[in-house]
């Protein structure tokens, strides 16, 4: 029964975390490795140095950084005389010395592991995010994706088609 969903029962127990002190470098690999066994992640959970919750690093956090830091370097220019190997990696060794602090989402939807599945996608609606995070006594257990929500919702309504 689709109006049964709980938050629990779509979420991902197992999400990239990472230290709030890492570099943008190291959460686009963590990102990136993650996405070899869940490909529609899209996220990493950036965690404090005592383990409480300090944000997320999205998909789209990391690509706006990667924009400013890398693709509006002064040297990557349209002329045929730009050398765009050298640019482009002193542009991305740029990068990589960056903080990732200054790429942290802080307004993150929350839900609870009982919330019902119109509570995920009231979320998802009002927060306009594809992803929201699951917390139980202050920790975070899990992570619920669009995808999942719409794998859930389609399974039951394509038998009635």
């Amino acid at each position: 029964m689709l109006l049964r969903k709980r938050a629990w029962d779509m979420m991902h127990e197992d999400f990239a975390t990472i230290d709030e002190s890492a570099s943008l470098a190291e959460a686009i690999r963590l990102l990136r490795d993650s996405m070899k066994t869940a490909p529609d992640n899209n996220i990493v959970v950036v965690k404090k140095k005592n383990g409480s919750l300090k944000g997320v690093a999205s998909i789209w956090t990391m690509l706006k950084a990667v924009e400013e830091k890398v693709l509006k370097d002064e040297d990557l220019y349209l002329d045929e005389n730009t050398d765009w190997d050298r640019a482009f990696k002193r542009a991305g060794t740029a990068c990589s010395h960056s903080s990732l602090d200054d790429h942290i989402e802080t307004n993150i939807p929350i839900l609870k592991p009982r919330d019902p599945m119109l509570v995920v996608l009231e979320l998802f609606r009002k927060k306009h995010r594809s992803w929201a995070l699951v917390q139980e006594g202050g920790s975070i257990i899990g992570v619920v994706l669009i995808s999942d929500v719409y794998r859930e919702l389609t399974r039951d309504l394509v038998t009635q088609f």
